[in-house]
C-alpha cells in the first residue's frame, strides 16, 4: 500500500509540475532524472509496475530531450531499467525490446560510463539467459561482461556483474572461477556499506557453497544473510534471490513445507516482481510434494509447470533472444574490426615515426662520423706537419750544434795548427835571435802531431754523435756502453754504468724504436751534464724488468735547466723523444746530487 501511494503521489506531483512538452530540453531532463530515483525506490521495494510506470515517463522525456552524451546514456539506464522490471513479471518479449532500445544508444561509445552501462546491459542479458536456462550463453555474456567491468570507474556497476557473474559460474560448476568472482563482488560490497549490495553477493556466496557440496558453510552465510534481509523490503530484488536461494537450500535439506511456502510466495507475485522462474518454481513445488508423498499436489504442480513453460519457452521470444545474441555478436566483430583498424593505423603511424626519427638518426650519426673522420685527418696533417717541423727544427739545432762544435773546437785547432806551422817556415821559434834549432823544430812538430791526433779524435766523436746506432747488431745495453767508454775519454769527470735486468725479458726484446729513442736521450742528458753541470761524478744506470725499462743518471755537480740552456736540443726535444714511446722524465735533487730519470712502460711490446 506504501508503494502504491508514493507512485500515486509522484505521478500527481509530476504531472502537475512537469512543463509543457514544447519546453526545451534543458528545463525537461532533470524531471527525467528525479522520476529515475524515485523509481529506483520503487523498483527497492518490489513494486515493479509502479517502476515501470515511472520509468516509462522518463523514458519518454529522455527520448524528447536528451542533448549530451551524458543524457544519452541515462536515456539507455531507464531503458535497461524497464527491461529488469519486465523480466521480473515474466514479460520476456518487453525485456528483449528494452534491451535492443538500450544497446542501440550506447553500442558505439566509449567513455567510461558508457562502458559502465554496457557491463549493466551484458550483466541483464546474463541473468536473462540464465532465466530462460541458456546457461553456456549466460556464461559467455557473464565473461563479457566482467571484462567490459574493466574499463569503468563505477564500482557499484563493477559489484553488480561481479555478484552475477559469480553466481552463473557456480551455477555451471566453475566453483573456482565463481569462488574468485564472488570474493571481488564481496569486498566490493563490505566497502560500500549497502546491505542489499552485500545481501546479493552473500546469495551468490551461498549457492556457490551449496552447489560445491559445502553445506555447513552454506548455512553459516544463510543465516548470516537473513540479517541483511530483515534491514530491507520483503519484495526488494536483493531479498526476493535470497528467498529464491532460501528456499532451494531448505528443500535440500528435507524441509519441503518450508521450502514450498517460499516459493508459493514467490510465485503468488510472478507477474508483480519475480525472482524465480515460473516453470521452475512449480517444478520445484511438484518435488516437494512429490517428497511429502502428497501426490495429487505434485500432479496440479507439474501440470502449472508445464503451462508455464510453454510461456517461458515461446518460439517467438527465443527467437528474439537468438537475434540479440546475434546482432551483440555483429557488433563485437564490427568493434573488433574497427579496434583492428584503429590499432593497424595507429602501428603504421608508429613506424613512419620511427623511420623518420631512424632517418634523422642515421643522418646526425653520418655527419658526426664525417665530421669526426675530416676532424681526424685534418688532426692528422696538423700532427705531421707539426713533427715534420719538429724533426726540421732538431736537424736545424743539431746542425748548429755541430758547427758550434767544428768552429769551437776542429777550427780553433786548426787555427793553432796553422799558425805553428807558419811560424815553423819563417823560422820564428818565439825567441829574441830568430833562430831555430833542431831540438825545438822536433818539439813544435810533436806539438802539431799532438794537435792533430786531438783533432782527429775530436772529428771522430762528433762523427759518431751524429751516427745512428746500429740497433740490429748491437742491443741498448751495448751500445750505450760503447757510447759511456768513448765519452770517458772525452772529460776528466769519473762516469760510471752499470745494466741490470729483473725479470724474463732479454736487452734484445727491447724495440728497436723505443732503444733508438732511450739512447738520443741519454745521449743528450749526458752532454748538457758535462757542458752545464761541472760534475766530476756521473752515474748511469740502465734497468730493464718485464714491465718497464728505467734509465737513472747522477751526478754531483750544480743543478741546471736545460730548457733554458741555448746548447744542445734541451728538455724540450727530449721530452717530445720520451712522449713518442710512451716515457715519463722525472728529475731530483738530494743532497748535493742531482738525478735524472726515465721510465718506458712497455704495455704490449715484446
Amino acid at each position: 500500500m506504501r508503494s502504491l501511494l508514493l507512485t500515486g503521489l509522484l505521478l500527481l506531483t509530476i504531472s502537475a509540475g512537469c512543463p509543457s512538452t514544447k519546453a526545451g530540453p534543458v528545463s525537461d531532463f532533470p524531471y527525467a532524472l528525479q522520476i529515475d530515483s524515485l523509481a529506483e525506490i520503487s523498483f527497492a521495494e518490489g513494486d515493479m509496475r509502479g517502476s515501470i510506470s515511472l520509468w516509462l515517463k522518463a523514458a519518454e522525456i529522455a527520448d524528447r530531450c536528451a542533448a549530451t552524451e551524458q543524457d544519452s546514456l541515462n536515456y539507455s539506464g531507464f531503458l535497461q531499467s524497464l527491461g529488469v522490471c519486465y523480466r521480473r513479471i515474466s514479460m520476456m518479449d518487453s525485456t528483449l525490446y528494452y534491451y535492443n532500445r538500450a544497446w542501440e544508444i550506447i553500442r558505439d561509445k566509449t567513455s567510461p560510463a558508457a562502458f559502465s552501462e554496457k557491463t549493466r546491459l551484458l550483466t541483464s542479458m546474463a541473468i536473462l539467459l540464465t532465466f530462460m536456462g541458456r546457461d553456456e550463453e549466460s556464461m559467455q555474456y557473464a565473461d563479457r561482461a566482467m571484462a567490459m567491468a574493466e574499463n569503468t570507474t563505477d564500482m557499484e556497476m563493477v559489484m553488480y556483474a561481479a555478484t552475477n557473474a559469480g553466481g552463473i559460474y557456480a551455477r555451471n560448476g566453475q566453483f573456482e572461477k565463481g569462488t574468485e568472482t564472488l570474493r571481488t563482488a564481496m569486498a566490493k560490497a563490505g566497502e560500500s556499506g549497502l546491505p542489499d549490495k552485500q545481501l546479493s553477493a552473500l546469495t551468490m556466496i551461498i549457492s556457490l557453497h551449496f552447489l560445491s557440496g559445502q553445506r555447513d558453510s552454506a548455512y553459516f552465510y544463510m543465516n548470516r544473510a537473513e540479517k541483511f534481509a530483515e534491514e530491507l523490503p520483503e519484495k526488494s530484488v536483493a531479498v526476493l534471490g535470497f528467498r529464491e536461494t532460501q528456499a532451494q537450500i531448505l528443500r535440500q535439506m528435507g524441509r519441503y513445507a518450508e521450502s514450498n511456502a517460499i516459493y508459493r510466495k514467490l510465485l503468488s507475485d510472478a507477474y508483480e516482481n519475480s525472482s524465480v522462474r515460473e516453470d521452475a518454481g512449480w517444478i520445484n513445488i511438484a518435488r516437494n510434494y512429490a517428497d511429502m508423498g502428497q501426490w495429487n499436489n505434485a500432479a496440479e504442480s507439474y501440470e502449472n509447470a508445464y503451462s508455464a513453460l510453454d510461456s517461458i519457452y515461446n518460439a517467438d521470444i527465443n527467437a528474439e533472444v537468438s537475434e540479440w545474441s546475434a546482432k551483440y555478436g555483429a557488433a563485437e566483430q564490427e568493434l573488433e574490426i574497427s579496434r583492428l583498424e584503429q590499432e593497424s593505423l595507429r602501428n603504421r603511424t608508429a613506424l613512419q615515426l620511427w623511420i623518420i626519427i631512424a632517418v634523422v638518426l642515421v643522418a646526425v650519426l653520418a655527419g658526426v662520423v664525417l665530421t669526426t673522420v675530416f676532424r681526424r685527418r685534418h688532426q692528422k696533417k696538423v700532427e705531421e706537419l707539426r713533427l715534420a717541423q719538429k724533426y726540421i727544427d732538431g736537424l736545424e739545432k743539431e746542425r748548429a750544434r755541430v758547427a758550434r762544435d767544428l768552429h769551437d773546437g776542429v777550427c780553433n785547432d786548426l787555427l793553432g795548427i796553422g799558425m805553428r806551422l807558419s811560424a815553423m817556415r819563417n823560422g820564428n821559434t818565439g825567441d829574441s835571435s830568430g833562430s831555430t834549432s833542431g831540438q825545438d823544430t822536433a818539439a813544435q812538430q810533436d806539438e802539431i802531431l799532438s794537435m792533430l791526433e786531438g783533432l782527429r779524435s775530436e772529428v771522430r766523436t762528433i762523427s759518431h754523435d751524429m751516427m745512428p746506432p746500429q740497433f740490429n747488431l748491437s742491443d741498448i745495453e751495448e751500445v750505450m756502453e760503447m757510447y759511456t767508454g768513448r765519452f770517458r775519454s772525452q772529460t776528466s769527470a769519473e762516469i760510471g754504468f752499470n745494466a741490470s735486468i729483473t725479470g724474463t725479458r732479454t736487452w734484445q726484446q727491447v724495440p728497436e724504436r723505443i732503444a733508438y729513442e732511450v739512447y738520443r736521450i741519454f745521449q743528450e742528458q749526458m752532454g748538457n751534464i758535462i757542458r752545464h753541470s761541472g760534475a766530476t761524478r756521473i752515474e748511469a744506470a740502465l734497468t730493464l724488468t718485464d714491465d718497464v725499462l728505467s734509465l737513472t743518471i747522477s751526478n754531483d755537480g750544480q743543478a741546471f735547466d736545460p730548457a733554458a740552456s741555448k746548447e744542445g736540443i734541451g728538455l724540450t726535444v727530449m721530452s717530445e723523444r720520451a712522449k713518442t714511446i710512451g716515457a715519463v722524465i722525472s728529475s731530483s735533487t738530494s743532497g748535493g746530487s742531482q738525478e735524472f730519470r726515465l721510465d718506458v712502460p712497455f704495455g704490449n711490446d715484446k
